[in-house]
């Protein structure tokens, strides 16, 4: 997917409406609040001043009880929540925007290939070659129960799923040939029988006749993206996917996922440059590295102590409440574990963090250092990003997490972060002429 070594930039926007940024000063200043477009018309524009080539919008149905056995906390305190479908917002900013593409989500778990394949087959058609899809298999029990299932699908079996929906999808997206369409009007020929297919396909999960009711769109199939960090999500992501999101902390583990899924991605036949991974950074631009502490001691400040251990509860299905401050991670690993719920994250946490560390000092650090950090000067930032990006393969870039601010962190690090990545000849500073798919590979 990344045919060269440049740094390629997305900015993750899931949830920026919430988790406890709110309340930071200045953020949402002046926009009304979520309810138009404003606010994410803005960000779409700065971003791709900035040549980033994606957007992305993760996305869950469900409103967790996990912390305190209730949703009181996480609505009260606005933690991921609420959480409002943006797949309307997606033709509006396409709207406002020449190239920047937009990655939205769908669950594999909850949907069915052909609404999939046909709504983002529109989708790409709305956006010029424009979209993406980040195909989760939804790991929240809360969720299911909106879905009408009493108890969530087990972890390999939501992944079987999942590969056998990849594979109705691309055959739906492939079931019409991209020169199919005629339009002879002479002849009164609008498109050739023979380049549209019927799949007839019979699965363990899925019937579907074919074909996909739909033109070619622009990039035939949109941008697959899959984030699985377990064995089976990495088997997806090698076999079907054109991007990895990887929250990897440590340049050591970023190296050892790299391999991993490069030996993945041989078993299917496929190359390394065939998958292009997006690492996940939280970047705080500042004139000096204690100006930006101070803005993260700032935004620590405001939330309330328990608010990791809130986020933590969501993320890994496990009441983090009913646990003693004092105990460490180890002793409340297998807990974690037996919920099912995001294990490949739990994994690396539980690799990359001293097992002494207590419950309550995990939930502090889990607000802003989950992911790999890079703050200070601009010169600082980018020797970092520059050493990662050469270290993991030079295959792929960054996805920019939550900063302190809804609005500025990704202003500023358009307006003094890319200008030194761009000096050092290490990011674009022109889009391709094409689509999101030509722009990765540019």
């Amino acid at each position: 997917m990344s045919a060269r070594e440049t740094i390629h930039l997305a900015a993750d926007l899931s949830f920026l409406h919430t988790d406890f940024l709110w309340r930071m000063p200045g953020s949402w200043v002046g926009y009304p609040y979520y309810s138009t477009s404003d606010f994410y018309e803005d960000i779409a524009k700065i971003a791709e001043r900035g040549k980033m080539d994606l957007l992305f919008f993760g996305d869950t149905g469900g409103t967790s009880e996990d912390f305190g056995g209730n949703f009181d906390a996480v609505v009260s305190r606005g933690v991921k929540w609420p959480r409002h479908d943006m797949t309307p917002m997606i033709p509006v900013l396409a709207r406002v925007t020449n190239h920047i593409g937009y990655a939205l989500t769908m669950s594999t778990t909850y949907h069915h290939p052909f609404h999939c394949a046909r709504m983002f087959n529109a989708l790409d058609h709305v956006t010029r070659g424009r979209i993406a899809w980040n195909a989760v298999t939804s790991a929240y029990k809360w969720e299911a129960m909106n879905w009408g299932f009493d108890v969530m699908m087990e972890h390999d079996e939501r992944y079987r799923r999942a590969q056998e929906f990849l594979q109705v999808a691309c055959q739906l997206w492939d079931s019409v040939e991209p020169d199919a369409p005629v339009l002879d009007r002479d002849k009164g020929l609008f498109l050739d029988p023979d380049k549209v297919h019927r799949l007839d396909f019979r699965g363990d999960y899925f019937n579907v006749r074919g074909p996909l009711p739909a033109l070619p769109s622009p990039q035939q199939r949109p941008l697959i993206i899959q984030a699985g960090q377990s064995g089976p999500g990495m088997d997806l992501a090698a076999k079907y996917a054109d991007l990895q999101f990887s929250t990897r902390r440590t340049v050591e583990s970023m190296k050892q996922h790299r391999a991993a899924i490069d030996e993945k991605l041989a078993s299917f036949g496929r190359k390394p440059r065939d998958l292009g991974i997006l690492w996940s950074v939280r970047v705080q631009v500042a004139e000096s590295r204690s100006e930006a502490r101070a803005k993260e001691q700032a935004f620590l400040d405001s939330i309330p102590p328990e608010g990791g251990l809130i986020e933590m509860s969501q993320w890994f299905g496990v009441d983090f409440s009913t646990a003693d401050p004092n105990m460490t991670l180890s002793d409340f690993a297998d807990q974690v574990r037996e919920a099912g719920g995001n294990l490949g994250t739990f994994e690396e946490i539980v690799k990359t963090t001293d097992s002494k560390t207590t419950v309550l000092e995990l939930g502090r650090d889990y607000l802003t250092k989950r992911i790999m950090t890079a703050e200070g000067t601009p010169e600082e930032i980018v020797d970092k990003l520059e050493m990662i990006h050469n270290e993991t393969g030079a295959n792929g870039g960054f996805i920019l997490g939550r900063g302190y601010h809804a609005m500025d962190n990704i202003r500023e690090f358009v307006e003094r972060v890319v200008p030194e990545l761009q000096r050092r000849g290490l990011s674009k500073t022109e889009y391709s002429a094409g689509t999101l798919r030509d722009n990765f590979n540019d």
